[in-house]
């Protein structure tokens, strides 16, 4: 186990924007520099999770991908912006914690902020969201496309095309249940937060009855999770958790990021959301 020494230490390597005076920030190589922003909303995760789950999972993978790529490319400056506690989720609102914002205030959000920078040069930015819910993506990638259009630059959003890709499903170890039902404070996410943050983990988790629907139909966007029946928060089988698990499942996420964006400064392609996806996200123009 690292000593808080060491967690310390490593803890300096990343340059976290809001610690520094504007003249240190102007001194950064724009042809060299890449901005990760963390962005996920506040939103219920079951009776069991911080409501803080993907905000905090999007942070801490932030952190350790800028760690890879630092050791990787050690010519690179990777800034950390201050965590974004904000995004769309409608379904979630029935629960006390859960913050959803509009879809055009996260479009709005991703302009501004990476058009604030590039006005001063800044040149690539990698939006860092745990959050999958289809509207928030829309928000996202509505944002992303409007600066690119306004700007010079170049934004990505690796863990979307990711995860709605089936990668997950592809690559992860075999836990002996069907896991393509997994989707909200689930075995997944629960195993997640039990190797990240155990201490945050309510204990009842290992007694919740497995509860399953499909999130990601067209017949369930846009209800909340009341209306669809789920009055526990929460879509899968939590109680079968493993922290080994959440550990794979974590440096999934690092991994993702890490290659994302170096792919982006060597001007590769970026991954692309499912064409499915990108249909039902043109669909939800009535969605605010």
């Amino acid at each position: 186990m690292k000593s808080a020494k060491n967690n310390a230490k490593n803890e300096t390597k990343i340059i976290q924007l809001e610690e520094l005076n504007w003249k240190q920030i102007n001194s950064f190589d724009r042809k060299k520099t890449i901005i990760f922003i963390p962005l996920s909303p506040l939103e219920e995760h079951g009776p069991h999770l911080p409501v803080g789950t993907d905000l905090l999972t999007a942070r801490d993978a932030a952190k350790e991908a800028i760690r890879l790529i630092n050791k990787k490319k050690p010519e690179l400056t990777i800034a950390l912006f201050p965590s974004i506690p904000l995004g769309y989720s409608k379904m979630a609102t029935d629960f006390p914690g859960t913050v959803s914002t509009q879809i055009k205030t996260i479009k709005t959000i991703v302009s501004d902020v990476c058009s604030s920078l590039a006005k001063f040069g800044f040149k690539y930015f990698v939006i860092c969201t745990f959050h999958m819910d289809l509207g928030h993506l829309k928000g996202i990638y509505s944002g992303m496309n409007k600066a690119m259009k306004t700007h010079d630059i170049k934004i990505i959003e690796p863990w979307g095309p990711y995860f709605h890709n089936k990668e997950v499903e592809k690559r992860e170890p075999k836990v002996g249940f069907d896991t393509k039902k997994e989707v909200h404070a689930c075995f997944r996410e629960t195993s997640l937060m039990n190797y990240q943050y155990p201490y945050l983990v309510d204990p009842s988790y290992k007694n919740l009855q497995s509860i399953y629907r499909d999130l990601f139909s067209p017949r369930v966007i846009g209800k909340k999770f009341k209306d669809i029946g789920i009055i526990e928060g929460y879509v899968g089988s939590p109680a079968r958790a493993d922290s080994d698990y959440g550990r794979w499942y974590f440096q999934q996420i690092v991994e993702t990021y890490t290659q994302a964006t170096l792919d982006l400064f060597e001007g590769k392609k970026p991954s692309e959301l499912p064409k499915k996806t990108q249909m039902v996200m043109r669909s939800m123009f009535w969605m605010k």
